[in-house]
């Protein structure tokens, strides 16, 4: 199961990735406002910290 949530974590981040890429790639003729973009930096941004509650005392709190 924790594979499975990792593996949506990761497929998660490269779309927020790729989305910021074209984004930036294509300029001010992109189509996202600047509430999408902090969206998806928030979630990239997020998501990288979550990786380290697995080894936080309360995560295995959680668990059991």
């Amino acid at each position: 199961m924790t594979t499975y949530i990792q593996t949506l974590r990761n497929k998660s981040i490269q779309q927020a990735q790729s989305k910021l890429n074209r984004h930036r790639q294509m300029g001010t003729k992109s189509e996202m406002d600047v509430f999408e973009v902090a969206k998806l930096m928030d979630a990239i941004k997020n998501a990288q910290t979550t990786e380290q509650w697995p080894t936080s005392i309360f995560y295995n709190v959680h668990l059991n």
